[in-house]
């Protein structure tokens, strides 16, 4: 079973390298965009696809990520860790800029949270993208309402894939660490939808502040069925939430309160 857990993970690997090596021929010709502008956000093109295991004619349960920006181009397998107890582990912003592994210039460190007993190896690129485990993102920025932007977060979506990566084993498992680690510690970033998957299953998750009066975040997540193919090309994709449905949706707790108190929705339509 080791065997043929290290052979699939290493096919999934160097699929991963053929998709970083053709997307990383772009970075050369990709300016730094301005997103404010409407000629910045037409040129923010971002794209992942994502395959239900029915969809596929293998059976394999897919997610993909182009990085069409300006971010660093060097990649690293971190190896999995044990660590003592009590130890805590440090959340940087500025790692999507740094020149290789070792490189620090411009990093700053946001917080510390506690770290785990054991972390799982993972593919560290700009958006860390798979573990051993064989749970796989992708990401697409869809930066949403300003309004609810709180840069006193402690967390960049980088490093919420980055944690996830270390620590979980399942796609639902990632979404609910995300999930919670922002809305404890706060998450600091613009809109962004990662894309989660594992060999059995395959997830939207989108995440943003909770607004300027509070230090938290706000998200939502829903399961690709099965049968189906989905695209996330820096746009909100989420359009319904049935959280009683929860084989298919997830949310934050307070997913309807952020929208009731920055006006953005009645409580009623």
């Amino acid at each position: 079973m080791l065997l043929k857990a290290r052979s699939l993970f290493k096919q999934m690997y160097l699929k991963y390298l053929v998709s970083i090596a053709i997307v990383a021929t772009a970075f050369s010709t990709m300016a730094q965009i301005d997103e404010s502008t409407p000629e910045g956000r037409k040129r923010l093109s971002c794209t992942s696809i994502m395959v239900g295991k029915n969809a596929s004619t293998d059976g394999s349960v897919m997610t993909s990520h182009t990085c069409d920006s300006w971010y660093r181009t060097w990649m690293t397998m971190v190896p999995a860790r044990d660590y003592e107890r009590d130890t805590v582990t440090a959340i940087y912003e500025g790692r999507m800029h740094t020149q290789s592994a070792s490189d620090s210039t411009k990093m700053y460190v946001k917080g510390v949270i506690p770290q785990a007993r054991h972390t799982y190896r993972y593919l560290d690129t700009a958006y860390p993208c798979m573990n051993e485990k064989q749970v796989a993102m992708g990401e697409t920025t869809i930066g949403g309402r300003d309004t609810l932007r709180n840069k006193a977060g402690m967390f960049y979506i980088e490093e919420l894939e980055r944690i996830a990566l270390e620590r979980c084993s399942t796609a639902r498992e990632a979404i609910a660490m995300m999930g919670s680690l922002a809305e404890k510690y706060g998450y600091a970033d613009s809109g962004e939808c990662l894309t989660v998957a594992d060999p059995n299953e395959v997830w939207i998750f989108e995440i943003f502040g909770a607004g300027p009066k509070k230090v938290g975040a706000v998200w939502a997540a829903q399961r690709i069925p099965d049968d189906e193919i989905a695209v996330s090309a820096n746009i909100s994709r989420i359009g319904t939430l049935d959280l009683n449905d929860k084989n298919h949706y997830m949310a934050s707790s307070n997913v309807k309160d952020v929208a009731k108190q920055l006006i953005l929705w009645n409580g009623k339509e």
